[in-house]
């Protein structure tokens, strides 16, 4: 996974590289910054996969930036003197920096859709996508006095008070960020991706986690009593940490379950959504029992003209392959042909956001295969993954 591959490669490289990025932290903040302006102005049509990978799917999609505050999260609370700790914690400043510079060029990316949207056309929006977008906006307003802080030359002129009061905003920060990664993936969930499912698991498990550990690790900074309290006082102290423990792990598994709930529910809903359209497409071919006669000798016209003069009607009987640009970069898609009839449509590869390219691939294909053309109507919300589509399908016809 993604988030997996993150953390390991930058655990790897902070602890490679930790002297280097302290004695030169504007060369390594400077990287970032270039990685940045690489997945704002470098073009979506990427054809170099490995390029391709890492802006659209690691930077653009925040999952880099997400992986490193983890690793500023988890700092604190990492085994006490290992070497672990002690690399992120002589490096945590720099990396909250680094990972400040990923996520505002991460909601620059998204906020040409997202915040132009909410600004001038919030109904547009879906609820979760607006809420989304809501706690992307608190969080900018968090990160940036938490960023500029975070700078050495900005610390040494503050109160060591005065900072570690403005940076325990950062746990509002943490907090904000999760429930907007529960929020992004709400669509996905409700469409039953089980892809989905498994990130949310691993984000939710993640948070938690470290919710334990820091309330934990808080708790029993409290000092306890001399003698003779001290051993009555120490295991009501472990008692209350077992409670807390518990409470938090029955929190995570009611997350847990409720997601699993929602893409059981999404699954199904596409399973009872699928027969409703065959035989909606079938009563459509047959101009439809209750439609008034001209309505049905209409459609039959309309049939055999699809038939006749399809887009495939003077290609072989085969499979076929075929690319297109989408919102992120190719589609590619395979067509099967015969009878001069496009009779099925898949998807092979893409790079574009699921919870857009969901809605186009429902829509676009299913009409491509009732009209024989693939110059369809877009799906709404989704113009440029639908286009993408049928690009792929008439470079796939035209080879």
């Amino acid at each position: 996974m993604s988030l997996v591959l993150c953390l390991a490669v930058t655990g790897l490289c902070f602890s490679l590289l930790e002297k280097q990025i302290r004695r030169r932290p504007v060369f390594f903040y400077l990287f970032f910054v270039l990685l940045s302006l690489l997945s704002i102005f470098l073009p979506k049509q990427l054809t170099v996969p490995p390029l391709a990978y890492l802006v659209n799917r690691l930077l653009r999609r925040g999952v880099l930036a997400g992986a490193m505050f983890l690793w500023v999260m988890y700092a604190i609370v990492l085994p006490a003197k290992s070497r672990l700790q002690r690399v992120m914690m002589s490096l945590r400043a720099q990396i909250a920096i680094a990972a400040s510079i990923l996520t505002l060029s991460h909601n620059i990316a998204y906020g040409q859709h997202y915040f132009v949207l909410l600004f001038t056309n919030a109904g547009k929006l879906k609820s979760y996508e607006l809420i989304a977008a809501c706690f992307s906006l608190a969080m900018i307003l968090l990160l940036l006095p938490l960023t500029v802080t975070s700078f050495q030359v900005v610390r040494r002129k503050m109160s060591a008070k005065r900072w570690k009061q403005l940076q325990r905003l950062s746990y509002l920060f943490y907090g904000l960020l999760y429930l907007h990664i529960c929020f992004i993936y709400t669509g996905g969930l409700r469409k039953g991706k089980s892809e989905y499912l498994v990130q949310f698991a691993l984000y939710t498990l993640l948070y938690g986690i470290y919710l334990m550990l820091r309330l934990t690790k808080a708790f029993l900074k409290k000092p306890l009593p001399t003698a003779p309290d001290y051993a009555a006082k120490r295991a009501a102290r472990r008692r209350k940490v077992i409670c807390l423990h518990g409470g938090i792990s029955l929190l995570m598994l009611l997350l847990l379950l409720f997601a699993f709930r929602t893409v059981q529910a999404g699954k199904q809903g596409s399973a009872d959504t699928a027969p409703a359209e065959s035989t909606s497409a079938a009563e459509s071919a047959d101009g439809g029992s209750a439609a008034p006669e001209s309505a049905s000798k209409a459609g039959d016209a309309s049939t055999t003209a699809a038939g006749a003069g399809g887009i495939a009607a003077s290609v072989p009987d085969g499979d076929y392959e075929g690319k297109g640009v989408g919102y992120n970069g190719n589609i590619k898609v395979k067509v099967t042909v015969s009878g001069g009839k496009i009779t099925a449509i898949e998807i092979l590869k893409t790079d574009d956001d699921e919870e857009y390219f969901y809605d186009a691939k429902k829509k676009v294909i299913q009409e491509i295969l009732d009209r024989q053309t693939a110059e369809v109507d877009a799906a709404s919300g989704a113009t440029s993954s639908s286009d993408g589509i049928m690009k792929a399908v008439k470079n796939a016809l035209q080879q």
